[in-house]
C-alpha cells in the first residue's frame, strides 16, 4: 500500500489495483482448488511461488499503472494457487497422523510461526530500506526466501500431494469445478460458514490498508523523528518496519492462543463477536482520524481479531467439509471474499479519497448490520431446533 502511494498512485488507483488482484483471484480460485484436489497440492504450491516471483520482478521495474496492473495479475494468480491449498495440506497431515481434534491449535501455531517470520523480516527490512537506494529493491530481495520456500514445499512427503489424476482431462476438470461449487452451496452448514468468513475477510481487508498510511502520516506530521541521525524519509522507513514488527508479534501471539479462547467460548459467539468488535473499531476510527494513539491501537486490534478468528473458522470449515473437497471449499471461500473485495475496493478507495471518516463509518455500519443479522439468524435457528425437538419428544 505505502509503496504504491509512494510511486505516485492515487488511493483510487490503488483501489483499482486491489480490484484487479481480486478479480484474478476470483476467476482462478475454484479452478486452483480443483487442480490441487485432482492433480496434487505440492505441484500447485510450487506453481504459485513461480507466479509470486514473477510479480516481484514486475513490481521492481514498474513505473506506470499498466505495469503495476500486470504485476498484480501475477500476484493474484499466486494468491489463488496458494489459498486453501496449504490449509488443506495441513488438514491432510493431521488426518494422516490421527490428530484431527486439534485443527485450531495446529493451524493457529502454523500461522503464528509464519507471523514470527514476518516480524523478523520487518526488522531486517529496516536495514535494507535504509541501505538500499529505493524501497522497490525489497522486491528483489524478497525473491530469495520465496525460492527457499519453494524448495521446502518440494521436500514435503509425497502423501501430502494427494494426486488423484495423472493426466489432465478438461471435461473432468470442469465437472469437478461444478461439483465443488454445488457441494459448497448445497450443504447448509458449509454455505453459512463460507459466507460468514468471506464477508469478514472482505471487511477486514477493506479497512486495514487505510489505517496504516494514517499512522505514518500522523507520525511524520507530528515531527516524531525518533531517530535523529536519520533523515525524515529514513525515519518513515523505520516507522513502517517497527509498526509491522509489533503488529506481526501481537498477531502471532493471538493466532497461537486462539485455540485457548476457542476452548472457553462458544465458536459462534466468538466469531460473531468479532463482527461487533470490528464495527466498533471502524466507528471509533471515523471520529479519531487525528489521534495517533487511537489509530495505532485500532490497527493492532484489527490484526488481533483476524488472527483469533481465522484458525477457528478454518477448523469449522474443514470439519464441515468432505475431506476430498477441502481445498476446493476453502478456495471457494477465498473466491467469494475476492468477489466482495472486487466490488468494495474501488468504492472504499473512492470514499477514502473523498473523506476518510465517511469511509470508516460506512464500513462500521455494514459490519454492525452483519453482526445483528447473525444474532437474529442464530436465535431463529435455535428456536426452530427447540421446536423440532419438542415435536419429536
Amino acid at each position: 500500500m505505502i509503496y504504491l502511494t509512494i510511486s505516485g498512485l492515487s488511493l483510487f488507483q490503488v483501489g483499482l489495483l486491489i480490484s484487479i488482484r481480486e478479480i484474478i483471484i476470483y476467476i482462478f480460485e475454484i479452478p486452483s482448488g480443483v487442480i490441487a484436489d485432482m492433480y496434487g497440492k505440492k505441484v500447485e504450491l510450487i506453481i504459485c511461488f513461480v507466479f509470486y516471483i514473477m510479480s516481484f520482478l514486475l513490481f521492481f521495474i514498474a513505473g506506470s499503472f499498466g505495469i503495476f496492473a500486470i504485476a498484480m495479475i501475477l500476484f493474484g494468480l499466486g494468491e489463488a494457487f496458494r489459498s486453501g491449498t496449504h490449509k488443506a495440506m495441513i488438514m491432510s497431515f493431521l488426518d494422516h497422523n490421527d490428530i484431527t481434534a486439534t485443527k485450531t491449535k495446529v493451524y493457529g501455531q502454523t500461522r503464528a510461526m509464519s507471523l514470527v517470520g514476518s516480524m523478523v523480516m520487518s526488522i531486517v527490512a529496516i536495514v535494507f530500506v535504509i541501505w538500499l537506494p529505493e524501497i522497490k529493491y525489497l522486491f528483489l530481495i524478497s525473491i530469495v526466501p520465496y525460492v527457499i520456500d519453494m524448495l521446502l514445499i518440494a521436500s514435503y512427503p509425497s502423501y501430502l500431494n494427494e494426486k488423484r489424476h495423472t493426466e489432465f482431462s478438461l471435461k473432468e476438470f470442469l465437472k469437478q469445478n461444478v461439483e465443488s461449487v454445488k457441494y459448497t452451496f448445497k450443504d447448509r452448514k458449509v454455505r453459512k460458514l463460507v459466507f460468514d468468513e468471506s464477508l469478514y475477510q472482505a471487511g477486514y481487508k477493506s479497512i486495514k490498508d487505510y489505517v496504516q498510511p494514517l499512522i505514518i502520516t500522523l507520525s511524520v506530521s507530528a515531527g516524531l523523528l525518533a531517530f535523529k541521525n536519520f533523515s525524515e524519509d529514513d525515519n518513515l522507513k523505520i516507522y513502517i518496519g517497527i509498526i509491522y514488527a509489533i503488529i506481526y508479534l501481537i498477531s502471532s501471539f493471538a493466532s497461537r492462543n486462539s485455540y485457548r479462547v476457542a476452548k472457553k467460548v462458544n465458536h459462534f459467539s466468538l466469531v460473531n463477536f468479532m463482527w461487533f468488535a470490528s464495527a466498533i473499531v471502524a466507528l471509533v476510527l471515523s471520529f479519531m482520524t487525528n489521534n495517533l494513539f487511537v489509530i495505532f491501537a485500532s490497527f493492532i486490534l484489527i490484526y488481533i481479531f483476524i488472527n483469533l478468528r481465522k484458525p477457528v473458522m478454518i477448523e469449522e470449515i474443514g470439519n464441515a467439509s468432505d475431506k476430498t473437497k477441502r481445498a476446493s471449499v476453502l478456495s471457494i471461500e477465498a473466491q467469494l471474499s475476492s468477489l466482495l473485495l472486487v466490488i468494495f475496493a474501488p468504492i472504499i478507495g473512492a470514499l477514502a479519497d473523498y473523506n476518510m471518516q465517511l469511509m470508516f463509518i460506512v464500513v462500521g455500519v455494514i459490519m454492525m448490520a452483519i453482526f445483528l443479522f447473525n444474532q437474529f439468524w442464530n436465535f431463529k435457528s435455535l428456536k426452530l431446533d427447540n421446536k423440532e425437538e419438542t415435536l419429536q419428544s
